[in-house]
């Protein structure tokens, strides 16, 4: 009796901690990662019209401690801004030009606790502040 009471609760407890661990979404087919990036050119669009994230490129979406990691983005024209976020961080990517954001960080090191899988939330903004999403799977090694 008491062995299967002591087994019911670690299916319970296991089944409440996976329930804590984050989802890691597919690739969307407008990123490519690693190697050089080619991108589209920017394309116009109102001031009016939703933002539209063409393509992204990143140096890897799997980060090891004491790397550059990496990124480009290709807008549409309106986009006023792009944030990169998971529950652990937020970066606001630098505009280069109109349809144009691209940033570079360095990961010298992290305490072990952040050290697993995150989704990775690609924001796209314009500057009626309506936004488009992306979610990507990101790793921290």
């Amino acid at each position: 009796m008491a062995l299967g009471r002591s087994i019911a609760t670690l299916l319970l407890l296991g089944s409440l901690l996976a329930g804590c661990a984050t989802h890691r979404p597919p690739v969307p087919a407008n990123v490519t990662i690693g190697g050089r990036p080619h991108l589209p050119a920017p394309r116009a669009a109102a001031n009016s019209a939703p933002p539209q994230v063409l393509a992204g490129w990143f140096s890897t979406l799997d980060l090891r401690r004491g790397t550059r990691w990496r990124a480009r983005f290709v807008t549409s024209s309106n986009v006023a801004s792009i944030e990169v976020r998971t529950n652990l961080f937020s970066i606001d990517v630098p505009r280069c030009g109109f349809g144009c954001f691209a940033f570079h960080a360095d990961l010298l090191d992290v305490p072990p606790i952040f050290i697993r899988p995150y989704a990775l939330r690609v924001i796209a903004r314009n500057s009626a502040g309506t936004a488009v999403e992306e979610d990507l799977p990101f790793r921290i090694r």
